[in-house]
């Protein structure tokens, strides 16, 4: 085959992504201000394009909602500079190729916080409430997203915690508290109840998440520095074998 048979094809291949990017645009838009109640109309009508090339692209209303809720994730855990991977499988090799270890790991922390709640925030809108509620009963679709959204959760609080850990001078696995703390004070659950109930915006919202982990973050490292004495007597906030804690400092609060 020649070029000049390549290029009509290669030319309809590129129209076709150009429009399935235009209605992933619009998709986000319309369902971060309508939720799941949006309408493929709706979405035709800011993409552009009609209801019927709409369902050439995506077969149902519910695998549109579950690819856009797909994007949205996307959106809001990318990496900076980095794209992230749209299927739970990748994710392992994804965040193996991230960054290991910071330098100012306090100036990170604070870029990520407001980083990650403005993104939800701008993001989500007022689908979060859709997109955190139980599946549909009967949507396959939907289903698979929050099988999805568990796993960008779990494996991207469990790196950044480790990340964070390792950057302040932590020895080995970071404590389960401390990637608690990760898991929420950087949720969209969070974002949503800060500002929805005491009228934060996303910006404040990073900052004070940011403080506290901060905070969180070099105390757990001090506690782990100390460990056991000469003696063997446990550091601040390790136990006895069978014991409860010998203090609260190296405790991270996480009820």
């Amino acid at each position: 085959m020649d070029q000049g048979d390549k290029r009509p094809h290669s030319l309809a291949a590129e129209r076709r992504e150009l429009t399935r990017t235009r209605i992933r645009r619009a998709a986000m838009a319309v369902v971060a201000q309508h939720g799941f109640n949006a309408t493929v109309e709706q979405i035709a009508e800011l993409s552009r394009v009609s209801p019927r090339t709409i369902f050439r692209h995506y077969r149902s209303h519910d695998r549109l909602m579950a690819e856009t809720v797909r994007d949205m994730f996307e959106a809001c855990g990318r990496y900076p500079d980095m794209g992230s991977p749209r299927d739970a499988g990748d994710l392992a090799a994804w965040i193996d190729s991230l960054p290991q270890q910071v330098a100012d790991v306090d100036g990170w922390l604070e870029a990520l916080a407001v980083t990650i709640h403005t993104r939800m925030a701008e993001v989500f809108g007022t689908a979060f409430w859709d997109i955190y509620a139980p599946p549909r009963p009967g949507s396959e679709a939907l289903a698979d997203v929050a099988e999805l959204s568990r796993a960008y959760r779990l494996r991207g609080m469990r790196y950044m915690a480790a990340l964070a850990w390792r950057s302040a001078g932590g020895a080995g696995e970071p404590p389960e508290d401390l990637t608690l703390a990760f898991a929420l004070h950087l949720s969209a659950h969070t974002t949503q109840a800060l500002m929805a109930d005491f009228g934060c915006s996303p910006t404040q919202v990073g900052l004070l998440c940011a403080r506290i982990l901060q905070g969180l973050l070099h105390q757990a490292v001090a506690a782990g520095s100390d460990g056991p004495d000469q003696h063997g007597t446990p550091g601040p906030g390790e136990t006895e074998p069978g014991g409860a804690a010998h203090s609260s400092q190296g405790q991270m609060g996480i009820v």
